[in-house]
């Protein structure tokens, strides 16, 4: 079903998970997303040649062509097509111009410049198409002592300044986990690349936009910084509570690892609160919100011991039916397994030539006359190199067999070594 950006095609230069999340929500929306890999550098996300770490891949399996079955990549580049083509090659450049003729939008989220430099920036492309519109995703922005630096989700939470605000009184810092402000960075993105095509529409022109992704994540803590403007005071971490939420926190329950939130706000979710855990001798402890802040430790206590026995699903329903804001905490596999996420329509499931039909996370949005969705896995390397080269630009296959010989095009990553394998970071946080 055709998507609102059915007529709009996109290029995209990305790595890793910023850059390829915002094309993914782009082709969800029914653009025509090409995915622009060099040979010698694959997107990072697409992990080592040989050899990779088993949890990267479906079954704990690498294969035999790892690169084409890595479950990050494959997560984050659905319903695109890939072309592999070398921009420092001789013969690129006239391909790179051909396809921005055809193109409305290039995506890229490298470091300031390095877009010009493969001809591939908007100065190049707009002599070529007037209406394109190329927007750069770098980590700090053009000029200044750190535009050159390069950058990724969890160093983008410390730069920003969010990973001062959490974390524990006596701790030190944490992150909110590997990387939440990847997906966040691509969301802008993509925000600018439809702001770009509305103002195409009434100029008629394209035009570049930067959205440097520390700025992208800066919004989030926007009201802190407002305070302290305001005020002089500093936020200060205080792990899971909340000023004028008591109890606020996590609580153990059955087995290993297992928690549920609960966030009382009323004093009417307080009562309800103490009904379902049938001790009506908390109430007057806690029957307004500044006693049950000035004593929420030893009430968290109380609860703890409650739910410490029972199932984290079993304990959120029966709150939420009371009506006390509740929820359990969810590992991946349970999220998948879900059936409000099938029922919501937020897990599809597709086909790829290497892995098979598996199951990936849909996205959230939703349309009514123009639904777009997922329509296909992600792509092989180069899978689609002779139909672009071929259907889209209309080379003969003379021309396609000479560019694949000088170099210009390949089907397979080119590099003598390893691209580096990705690490998520394994970030330890506690919970009282």
């Amino acid at each position: 079903m055709a998507g609102p950006l059915s007529d709009v095609r996109v290029l995209e230069f990305s790595t890793a998970w910023a850059g390829p999340f915002a094309g993914r929500c782009l082709a969800y929306l029914g653009a025509d997303v090409i995915k622009v890999e060099a040979p010698s550098h694959p997107d990072s996300w697409r992990g080592t040649r040989v050899r990779g770490a088993p949890r990267y891949y479906p079954d704990l399996d690498p294969g035999d062509d790892p690169q084409n079955r890595n479950m990050l990549f494959n997560s984050q580049n659905l319903d695109k097509r890939s072309i592999a083509l070398d921009l420092k090659v001789p013969g690129a450049a006239e391909v790179m111009q051909d396809l921005a003729r055809t193109a409305d939008v290039v995506l890229a989220n490298f470091t300031p410049g390095v877009l010009d430099r493969l001809g591939a920036g908007f100065t190049d492309l707009s002599r070529v198409n007037p209406r394109i519109v190329v927007v750069e995703m770098p980590a700090f922005g053009r000029g200044g002592p750190m535009s050159g630096h390069q950058g990724m989700g969890k160093t983008m939470e410390p730069a920003t300044g969010m990973t001062g605000l959490m974390g524990y009184p006596e701790g030190t810092p944490v992150l909110t986990g590997p990387a939440l402000m990847d997906p966040t960075g691509g969301l802008n993105a993509v925000a600018a690349v439809l702001t770009a095509l509305e103002l195409r529409e009434r100029t008629g022109k394209g035009c570049r936009v930067e959205v440097p992704q520390v700025e992208a994540a800066a919004h989030w803590i926007g009201e802190y910084v407002l305070e302290q403007l305001a005020t002089g005071a500093t936020w200060r971490p205080d792990g899971n509570h909340r000023d004028g939420s008591a109890p606020h926190d996590a609580f153990r329950c059955r087995g290993e690892d297992e928690w549920v939130v609960i966030a009382v706000v009323t004093d009417d979710q307080w009562r309800a609160l103490c009904a379902v855990l049938g001790r009506p001798d908390l109430v007057d402890r806690g029957a307004t919100a500044a006693q049950r802040l000035a004593d929420q430790d030893a009430l968290g206590a109380e609860i703890a011991a409650w739910t410490a026995g029972r199932d984290k699903i079993e304990v959120a329903e029966r709150l939420q039916a009371a009506g006390v804001p509740a929820a359990p905490v969810l590992g991946g596999r349970e999220i998948a397994a879900s059936p409000a996420m099938r029922h919501a329509g937020m897990i599809a499931e597709l086909d790829h030539p290497l892995v098979g039909n598996r199951a990936y996370s849909a996205l959230g949005f939703r349309f009514d006359r123009t639904p777009g969705g997922h329509r296909r896995a992600a792509p092989l390397f180069g899978q689609h190199n002779d139909d672009v080269l071929g259907g889209l630009l209309g080379y003969d296959d003379t021309r396609i067999a000479q560019l694949r010989a000088a170099g210009v095009i390949a089907d397979r990553p080119t590099a003598d070594t390893d691209t580096p394998r990705p690490r998520p970071a394994d970030v330890t946080g506690r919970r009282r």
